[in-house]
């Protein structure tokens, strides 16, 4: 029969019939497209089940009344199924004092998966001398999944879903397995490794981190990558691989020739190592080891030893040395002409030096949380340079809310006309970097710290010029010094985050007609009107943060105001006495946070009309307050 003869067929059989159907494991939405016409809806109380790894397909399905997302076992629930299995020959299936530590290393790494727990328990049950064999499958798992017959099942499942992947998500779905087990992905770092890495194909309309976000969803969607938290503007902030399939894609890339760990499995000196990756619990890498074609060195490690250098890697393009212990810059550095990633982040070196001018393909230098406090002129000769990442935080005049140190920058600047990226940059008295800025037309997020009164017209001319601008971050010299910030008639209308750190005769008109800002933060403003009534009209924003932001006793919110904000900040507020939240306002509202209100007389007027509302947190507060708030008598 076709395709067609056989709907027919099996349309006519279940009419008028009440049935039941269930399609496993669905792959593809074209699929129930193609085999719906099948079943007709008669009104006799029919069901259809489908299953399917990838959560965008069961949400697209249309007349879909639930989606139920799995979830892992329950520990004491994983805990009964694993001693059923591993257990069985044993009187109610108790497991054994001595093998219990051991039973739950092993246990933990199935992460609540039943198909994993029925199938290594299986594998367990039939091992005789049981401490020693136990303790090579916890230790060698992948091994284990890799040959042994037992698990065949498990690791056909498990490699269904990466076999199942567009080429495109391949490689970069592999390329996990250089961060170390349990580490928590950071979003932004690892969309930045894929791209200088190559795996991100461009896509016109789009810029590189957004077809690459799009990638880490795809990835998501197939349950591949698991999401350990959201920020508030339903992006990812940090993810993470279950353990099982980690084993798998390390075992798959060392086959591809794709990454190496720099574990307990020695490296052959013939192996041809591209991407080498150091973890906590890795073996020095003998300074004796050649690796004439590595592209990537990515260490995880602060206790890694780096004293034969990297004079004997020549074709490295990516360099992440993120905590090493390095107090300089190293030399040989320079010599690795081919780099595209450096980072440095919270090592102590200080300054970087002239020669750096030599790394001509270098796109992003992360100098975050370094000691890094300028940048020598050679940077200005860096022209494929995408993003400078530096800043560092101390807390000596607040004891809330950090202040943010940042670098300076040489003359010339400008030049790095593909920078995307500016962080951190200190002016202080260089009135012409300011303007100078201006010339990076390609910026998305700048910080610029350091701003005298008399630079606010100056910043205002530059940020007239920045049009693709999507994250400002800026902070007055003093506290008290006052910017103005007025005289903007264009400001860059994509702008979704704003930090202003500064003085503000008034809040500048201009922020009330920003269509994307989702965050905002106010701090030093000291505004003599309400900022609560200038804001609330703003169709996207989600966070908002007033710190020491405004000298009047009361602030108040109409109805409809605020229809996206989650989360309230009301921070160091030292006249304010009422807050008035109207019914109908702020109807999203997830988080309150009120710190150091000293003459705040109560919680806000109306605030049992935010239904939403997970967290009222409360922090440096006065007794009178919090006694309005205690549980006998709040």
């Amino acid at each position: 029969m076709t395709d067609f003869q056989l709907i027919d067929a099996l349309r006519k059989y279940l009419w008028r019939r009440r049935y039941v159907i269930v399609l496993d494991d669905v792959w593809n939405v074209n699929a129930w497209k193609t085999i719906k016409y099948a079943f007709p809806d008669c009104n006799c109380g029919s069901r259809i089940i489908l299953t399917t790894r990838i959560s965008n397909l069961a949400e697209s399905i249309e007349n879909t009344s639930h989606v139920y997302e799995l979830q892992p076992l329950p520990e004491n629930e994983a805990w009964t199924l694993f001693c059923m299995k591993a257990f069985r020959g044993e009187p109610k299936a108790v497991c054994p004092p001595e093998l219990e530590e051991m039973s739950r290393d092993i246990l933990r790494k199935c992460e609540g998966l039943p198909l994993a727990i029925v199938a290594i328990g299986g594998l367990l049950s039939k091992k005789k001398n049981e401490g020693l064999e136990w303790k090579k499958v916890r230790d060698c798992l992948a091994t284990e999944l890799k040959s042994n017959n037992d698990l065949g099942s498990l690791r056909g499942i498990l490699q269904l879903s990466y076999d199942n992947l567009p080429y495109y998500l391949k490689q970069c779905y592999l390329y996990l397995s250089v961060f170390p087990e349990d580490y928590l992905i950071k979003r932004t770092k690892l969309i930045r490794l894929w791209i200088v890495e190559r795996f991100v194909e461009e896509k016109q309309g789009f810029t590189m981190e957004e077809v690459a976000e799009e990638y880490l969803n795809e990835l998501v969607n197939r349950s591949l990558i698991q999401v350990v938290e959201m920020n508030y503007f339903t992006r990812i902030k940090t993810c993470r691989v279950h353990d099982l399939m980690r084993e798998i894609i390390q075992l798959k890339s060392r086959e591809e020739s794709l990454v190496m760990i720099a574990s307990g499995t020695r490296i052959s000196k013939n192996e041809k190592v591209r991407r080498l990756s150091i973890h906590e619990n890795s073996e020095e890498v003998q300074s004796d080891m050649r690796f004439p074609y590595l592209w990537s060195f990515l260490s995880f490690s602060s206790h890694h030893s780096f004293e034969h250098g990297f004079r004997n890697y020549k074709l490295l393009r990516v360099l992440n040395l993120d905590r090493a212990h390095f107090t300089s810059f190293l030399p040989e550095l320079v010599e690795l002409i081919h780099l595209r990633y450096l980072s440095l982040r919270w090592t102590m070196i200080r300054e970087l030096p002239e020669s750096i001018r030599k790394l001509k393909y270098l796109e992003i230098l992360d100098l975050k949380r370094s000691s890094v406090s300028s940048l020598p002129s050679g940077i200005t000769q860096l022209t494929c340079l995408c993003q400078i990442r530096n800043y560092r935080h101390n807390f000596q005049s607040s004891l809330f809310f950090p202040d943010t140190l940042g670098m300076r920058v040489p003359s010339g600047i400008g030049r790095l006309t593909s920078l995307q990226k500016l962080g951190g940059v200190e002016v202080n008295e260089d009135y012409e970097s300011v303007r100078e800025l201006g010339k990076l037309t390609q910026l998305r997020r700048l910080g610029i710290l350091k701003l005298r009164e008399e630079q606010g017209m100056d910043l205002c001319y530059t940020l007239e010029r920045l049009k693709h601008l999507t994250a400002m971050y800026v902070v007055s010299l003093n506290k008290m010094d006052f910017l103005q910030l007025d005289s903007i008639s264009s400001p860059p209308k994509y702008l979704q985050r704003l930090y202003l750190k500064c003085s503000l005769s008034a809040l500048p008109g201009w922020i009330a007609s920003l269509q994307y800002i989702s965050k905002l933060v106010l701090q030093y403003s000291n505004l003599k009107s309400d900022p609560l009534k200038a804001l609330q009209k703003l169709p996207s924003l989600v966070v908002l943060e007033l710190r020491q932001a405004y000298a009047g006793e009361e602030l108040c919110c109409d109805p409809g105001g605020f229809s996206k904000l989650k989360r309230l900040g009301l921070n160091e507020l030292e006249r304010l006495q009422r807050i008035r939240i109207a019914k109908g306002s702020m109807p999203g509202l997830e988080r309150l946070d009120i710190t150091a209100c000293t003459v705040l007389e109560t919680v806000p007027d109306g605030i049992e009309n935010l239904k939403n509302i997970e967290d009222l947190v409360l922090w440096e507060m006065p007794s009178t307050f919090i006694k309005t708030v205690e549980r006998r008598r709040g």
